[in-house]
């Protein structure tokens, strides 16, 4: 009976979760993250914006209609937004250092998704992996794997 408690609670549990997963504070701040790498060389480009929504259905779970309407909703707020490190800190208190990397590694994939890397893209991504504590390194790691998935 114990065990059988348990699993319903782990259900209910996890039911819970699925649904945040869509109005997640760490997700949206996410969402932003991705769109300052579409945005950062002045272009917002259709490819890179595809691209985020493709990361959105993928990787978090979103329908199609989710992530389109997400995406719009942060592109609405975009011109509204004077900094990113807000976004920063929620990442860095809602996210171990594995879905950091997993950041990383999108925001290489957003950039990457044009076929070309600019100067400021590249600053970008050098400030993201010492504001979210990831090492070069692991940066290079996360951007070859971003480049096997974008092309």
């Amino acid at each position: 009976m114990l065990s059988n408690l348990k699993t319903a609670f782990q259900n209910i549990t996890s039911k819970d979760k699925k649904e945040d997963i869509y109005e997640g504070e760490d997700i949206q701040a996410v969402i932003i993250l991705l769109l300052e790498a579409c945005q950062i060389d002045g272009d917002t480009g259709k490819i890179e914006l595809e691209y985020i929504k493709k990361l959105l259905i993928n990787k978090f779970g979103f329908t199609s209609d989710k992530a389109e309407k997400n995406l719009l909703d942060a592109l609405k707020k975009s011109d509204e937004r004077i900094e990113i490190f807000s976004q920063i800190k929620i990442i860095l208190n809602e996210m171990d250092h594995e879905e950091r990397i997993d950041v990383i590694e999108m925001m290489w994939g957003v950039i990457l998704s044009d076929g070309k890397i600019d100067d400021f893209e590249a600053n970008l991504m050098r400030r993201m992996n010492g504001l979210l504590y990831v090492s070069g390194e692991e940066s290079a790691l996360a951007k070859q794997r971003a480049l096997s998935q974008t092309k």
